[in-house]
């Protein structure tokens, strides 16, 4: 490929669904219910999980999830890896400033390690699944 060759735009995708108002526009044509009255998905059907869900696609388009995720995908995975490893670092650092002498203390150190532990190990899981959507493979 020649150098000077202009490159595309990258195929905004999310956000092209999110302007045509594509969730609200299925929400509106009532497109799962009736695949739920039609009895296309069984288990799902009987739980009322379709009808549900059908509800809750207009916020999708009032809160720009979908271009909200898309944006979220061009971030380096190695910068989420590098967050996780800030967060166990800086609760390390809380739980070794913070003294073990009463039950509030010790409860502050409990409630701090669970809280960075889950936002570590949600940021590498992240990071993993980023790493395996922008490999050049």
């Amino acid at each position: 490929m020649c150098p000077l060759a202009q490159q595309k735009a990258p195929l905004r995708l999310l956000t092209r669904i999110e302007d045509l108002r594509l969730a609200t526009n299925l929400a509106e044509a009532g497109v799962l219910s009736a695949a739920e009255e039609a009895g296309v998905f069984s288990k799902l059907e009987a739980a009322g999980a379709f009808s549900a869900a059908e509800k809750f696609l207009p916020l999708a388009d009032k809160f720009k999830l979908l271009s909200t995720a898309e944006s979220l995908l061009n971030v380096d995975a190695w910068k989420l890896s590098g967050g996780a490893a800030a967060i166990l670092l800086g609760e390390l650092a809380l739980i070794t400033v913070v003294p073990d002498d009463n039950i509030a203390l010790v409860g502050l150190q409990l409630v701090t390690g669970a809280a960075a532990g889950a936002g570590a190990v949600t940021l590498l899981g992240t990071s993993y699944l980023f790493s395996l959507l922008q490999g050049e493979n």
